[in-house]
């Protein structure tokens, strides 16, 4: 019988580079328990339900000096629920809680509708364009939320309000 084990020598380097794979992979663990182990994941369906007839669209927006702001107070008190559209943007998409074409004859003045002191050219969505919009505004829903999932999974760890150790201590509290 032997009484000693047989050694083997490894570098410097190989021995950190396990140990740091090993402390990983114990964080991970570690990490995962503590949010609950599964990750919530906002799915996007096949079929969307919608309410047909709430979507304008707005064309030609190149070279028109607006916000979505603008959009808002224009419709203001015709139920505006979202606005898709950033500066910069050809097309914006504004969703009404109810009809998008009672709205846009209330705001039309003589038959034209002039956005930023401009005139443009809105459309109701139908059809196949109104589908395509639900479909790719709940894709984006499900992004924002599964990104803010993701961003909210690893801040857990620390928080708090950043004033770090220290403190002025019992003798400095104003009272």
């Amino acid at each position: 019988k032997q009484w000693y084990q047989r050694r083997v020598a490894i570098t410097a380097g190989d021995y950190f580079k396990s140990k740091n794979q090993n402390v990983k992979q114990e964080k991970n663990v570690k990490r995962e328990a503590q949010m609950g182990g599964t990750e919530v994941k906002h799915e996007v369906p096949e079929h969307v339900e919608y309410e047909k007839g709430k979507i304008l669209k707005i064309s030609e927006l190149e070279g028109i000096e607006t916000s979505r702001e603008d959009m808002k107070t224009l419709f203001e008190g015709h139920g505006v629920s979202w606005v898709t559209f950033n500066k910069g943007d050809p097309e914006a998409y504004i969703r009404f809680e109810g009809s998008a074409q009672e709205a846009l004859e209330k705001v039309r003045v003589d038959e034209k509708f002039i956005l930023s002191g401009k005139e443009s050219s809105p459309v109701v969505l139908d059809g196949t364009e109104e589908e395509e919009y639900w479909k790719k505004s709940a894709y984006e829903k499900a992004e924002f939320f599964n990104k803010k999932n993701r961003k909210r999974k690893f801040d857990g760890a620390r928080g708090g309000r950043g004033r770090g150790r220290g403190g002025r201590g019992k003798r400095y509290r104003r009272d």
